[in-house]
Parts: C-alpha cells; sequence; structure tokens
C-alpha cells in the first residue's frame, strides 16, 4: 500500500475466557442490579443466574457474565418490561401480540410461572421504517434543506476513516498483530466476516488513491461487545474522522451512530436490516433497504402485475411468518381480486400442495412468504412436482444466499424475489476485484463480505474525494456497484437518518437471474 495511506489497530484483549453466548461486564462504582439490567437489556433473574455472588451486591470491579440470546449480524430488538400482579401469557399476548412460544424463547424462566417484580424480554416484532416517514417541513426549513444540499465541504488533503469490525482479536490469543489475522493460519472463525470485509475494502482504497485521495486508514476490533464499542467511539481521535464505517451488529451501531452522531461524524450500518436502526440519529446511512421495504416493493410488484391472478399464499402458522405475509399482500385489494387463498401450515412441512391449485387457471401465483430454508426447499420441491408450468412462485430476499436451492426449480417455477443487487462474473470490474482480492488473500472473495466491503467503501469514499465531505442531506447520485446498488435520493425524514432505497425484483431464466422492471 502506498506511503500516504497509514492504516493504525486499536487492540483491545480481554484476559477472562468467554463463550459465544455470553460477555463480560466489569462493575463500575455506583452500579447496581438493575442498572447492569437496563443496560444490557437482560433481567436480573437472568444475571443473578449467572452470577449467584451477585445475589449479595455489586462491587467495583466485579466482573459480570451477561448471557446473550443472540449472536447474530441483524440482533432480535426487544424491550424490558416489568412483569405486573397477575400477568399471564394471555395478559402480555393482548397486550403485546407475542405469543407463549416467543416468549419462552426470550424468557425460559417463565415456565415457572410470573413473578410480580421481576423484567422480562418482549421481543418487537413491529417494524418501524423510521427513514421512510415524511416529515412535514415549512418554507424556511424546506430553504434550509436546499442550502445544505448545495453545501460545498472544503477539501482535505488527507481523510481519516475509522472501520470498526468485529475482529475478535481477543479470542485469537496466538496472535499479535492485525497482518498476522490475515496469514494462512486458524484464526477463530468470526473473525473471518470483519477481515473477508476490510479485504474488499482495501481494494476499493487502494484504487482511490491511485485516483488521488489519500487516506489515514484507522481500524478498530468492536469484539461485538457494547462495551468495548462504547468506550472505543468515546475517544477523543475519533473527533478527527470524516465517516466511520460499521459496526456490523445493531446493538453495536446503535451505541456508536448514537454517539457519534453527537458530534456530527457520521457513520455507516454496512448489513443491517432493522427498520428502526437509523431512528434520531440524522446523520447515518443504513446500506442494506429494510426487510419490510424490500417485501412492500415486492407487493407492489404482484399487484401491478398479478392481481389479475390466482393468488395462493402459504405460510407456516408462526407470528413471523405471519407478519411477513401482510408485507406481502400490503398493496393487494383483496376485495377486488378474482382469487385469493391462504394456507397455514401447522406441520413442519406441507402433506401436499397440488390439490389446493386450479388446474385450470391460466395462471397460479404462489406467495412463501417464509425464511426457513427446509420449508421453503420442500414446497419448491412439492410445486415443481405438480408439472404445473404456469406456476409463478414470489418469495424472500433470504433466498438469494440459500445455497442448495435447486436451480432447475427455480427457473421452473418461475421464482421471483427481491433483491439489492446481484454480482455479475461477466463484468470487467468484477474481474478485476476477484483477480486482485484472490493475491493479496490467495482466497476468493466471499459475497456478503467481500464484495460489499468494496461496494461500500468505494461508494462512500468516493463520495468524500468528489466533494470534500459527506451528509444524509447531500444529493449523492445513484450508483451501481459489484454487489449492491445504491440509492439514498429520496424525501427523507431529516431526523432519522438516510437509508438506501434500491429494490429490485429478479427472476431465474436460461440458467441466468434476470431483473425485471417493476413498471
Amino acid at each position: 500500500m502506498s506511503k500516504n495511506i497509514f492504516f493504525t489497530l486499536f487492540i483491545f484483549i480481554c484476559l477472562l475466557e468467554t463463550t459465544n453466548a455470553q460477555e463480560t461486564h466489569y462493575v463500575k462504582r455506583g452500579e447496581t442490579l438493575y442498572g447492569v439490567s437496563e443496560k444490557f437489556g437482560v433481567s436480573i433473574s437472568d444475571i443473578v443466574k449467572a452470577n449467584p455472588s451477585s445475589k449479595r451486591g455489586l462491587r467495583k470491579g466485579m466482573s459480570l457474565v451477561i448471557p446473550i440470546l443472540h449472536e447474530s449480524i441483524d440482533t432480535v430488538v426487544y424491550e424490558v418490561y416489568k412483569v405486573r400482579p397477575l400477568e399471564s401469557f394471555y395478559s402480555i399476548k393482548n397486550k403485546f401480540s407475542v405469543g407463549q412460544e416467543e416468549l419462552l424463547y426470550f424468557n425460559p424462566e417463565l415456565i415457572n410461572g410470573f413473578r410480580p417484580g421481576t423484567f422480562i424480554r418482549i421481543p418487537q416484532y413491529i417494524e418501524l421504517d423510521v427513514t421512510e416517514e415524511q416529515d412535514s417541513l415549512s418554507k424556511e426549513e424546506l430553504d434550509d434543506l436546499e442550502k445544505i444540499k448545495n453545501k460545498k465541504f472544503k477539501k482535505k488533503d488527507v481523510y481519516n476513516i475509522a472501520f470498526m469490525l468485529p475482529l475478535y482479536l481477543d479470542k485469537n490469543d496466538t496472535i499479535d498483530t492485525f497482518e498476522e489475522l490475515q496469514d494462512d493460519i486458524s484464526i477463530y472463525k468470526k473473525s473471518t466476516y470483519g477481515l473477508d470485509f476490510f479485504s474488499g475494502a482495501k481494494i476499493a482504497i487502494d484504487s482511490l488513491h491511485k485516483a488521488g485521495m489519500n487516506l489515514n486508514i484507522h481500524v478498530y476490533d468492536t469484539q461485538n461487545d457494547i462495551q468495548e464499542t462504547f468506550d472505543l467511539v468515546s475517544r477523543e481521535e475519533f473527533n478527527q474522522m470524516d465517516i466511520v464505517i460499521g459496526p456490523f451488529y445493531s446493538k453495536n451501531f446503535k451505541i456508536a451512530s448514537e454517539i457519534l452522531s453527537r458530534r456530527n461524524i457520521p457513520t455507516v450500518a454496512p448489513l443491517s436490516t432493522k427498520g428502526n436502526l437509523l431512528e434520531n440519529i440524522p446523520n447515518a446511512f443504513q446500506v442494506i433497504p429494510s426487510l419490510k421495504k424490500q417485501i412492500t416493493y415486492l407487493s407492489d410488484f404482484i399487484a401491478k402485475n398479478y392481481s389479475d391472478k390466482n393468488i395462493t399464499l402459504v405460510r407456516r402458522n408462526n407470528e413471523d411468518e405471519q407478519k411477513y405475509a401482510q408485507w406481502m399482500i400490503s398493496s393487494l385489494n383483496q376485495d377486488s381480486l378474482n382469487y385469493f387463498k391462504e394456507i397455514v401450515v401447522e406441520k413442519a412441512v406441507i402433506d401436499s400442495i397440488h390439490h389446493e391449485l386450479d388446474s385450470m387457471a391460466e395462471t397460479n401465483i404462489i406467495l412463501i412468504p417464509s425464511l426457513e430454508k427446509d420449508f421453503v426447499t420442500d414446497m419448491l420441491t412439492k410445486l415443481n412436482a405438480t408439472r404445473d408450468s404456469n406456476l409463478i412462485v414470489f418469495g424472500m430476499p433470504e433466498w438469494f444466499t440459500f445455497k442448495d436451492l435447486d436451480l432447475d426449480y427455480l427457473m421452473d417455477l418461475n421464482v421471483h424475489i427481491p433483491n439489492t443487487g446481484f454480482i455479475s462474473y461477466d463484468d470487467s470490474l468484477t474481474d478485476y476485484f476477484v483477480k486482485k482480492y484472490q493475491e493479496s488473500t490467495s482466497s476468493d472473495p466471499s459475497q456478503r463480505f467481500a464484495f460489499s466491503g468494496f461496494d461500500i467503501s468505494y461508494y462512500f469514499l468516493s463520495i468524500i474525494h468528489e466533494q470534500g465531505g459527506i451528509s444524509p442531506d447531500l444529493d449523492m447520485n445513484p450508483r451501481e456497484m459489484l454487489h449492491l446498488n445504491f440509492d439514498f435520493n429520496y424525501n427523507r425524514n431529516r431526523k432519522n437518518g438516510s437509508r438506501n432505497q434500491f429494490v429490485q425484483i429478479i427472476t431465474y431464466k436460461d440458467l441466468e437471474i434476470i431483473r425485471v422492471n417493476n413498471e
């Protein structure tokens, strides 16, 4: 890398062993069990269960194990609720629309009943797309907004760029430097996510440097830890950052972006699809359109093109798929449809599907709002067995990442799904990127992380290079990259950041992925 590009790495290694299902928190002066419970969104009973000595009170420096329910790229959002007298599964369901199965999943201690005064977790299934809400602005505010859009940043000789990545260096206790992580040695599996992302980003950085952009690159290891993330972004050095890319995980991004937004430092959420991630964070960008945005876009496509056909929706009997189903039919006026039928599957799979279809219909439209791979695979297998060439199946964005779906089924069933971009390996830029990645890492780039690392870094840094800075109020040209497409130009809520609005419909034909216009 050229001498004008500087890389610094801040390594904070936790010496205590932790498991994949817990975090370690060191008690500060004056902290209480209630305060720790509120901070991490974990009930007091769970904390005490994991730390029996905490029953006698907390003391400064004491280490607490904080149980973690999930460790996924898109962390489940839930609120903490204090149980009142006479509460039951029935009353909670009526109040929050959350069933017994979901409550027990998040609160296994409820198997012994509800205890007044204890805290439980209520998963939030209703997703609010805050960045899609419209503000009613006065003329003066509109004039101010126009001024902001036309604002010219003063260009700098060197830009400071921070990457906050879950490198888990504390899990790789035999590795001392960041460079060693990129060698062909055995490393903690989840470290590869951040490494792949940054390896893709480095190719973008190198390309921009060749175009005349000088960069100081700072890489921070968040360890996917809330306290670590907080401590990092609280440092004065972040005041010098022109943009911060990351953290990956929703819980960490929320903390980092809230703090950095107060200091007017733009942040980028690279992977989360949470609809409320940017709430009250004006100076933030969300790369991936929310799941709700993608599915309702698909619903609009179905309404425009197939509302005169026979439409059958097949889902399992759970609250997630009920929610997705509502989004998928949100643009359909069911009263004016020729035929609409919903099939709710009580078992893991459906017994048969052929007798549910109208064999005399010109076209049967099948909607499957499921993210469960086994259920989707079973459905496509049974639909294909009907040998009905007049089927058109509509599914979920995640199907694109299901590796084992039969390509012949996808083509024969005319499967359509919403998508935010896909890789064309015939493209010369893609070929350049793959070769560069292979040269630097001796491996093939991963679609989700390596390609995204390049796309996100190149898109946002090139805007800074061209305009001298970046703000969610700026007009930013829509752009197609290797793997992602970007379009941040829409009438957005000024209080809640900016989310990429690009969605397309893709289908499978002649062994290729085809983009379908939504007209």
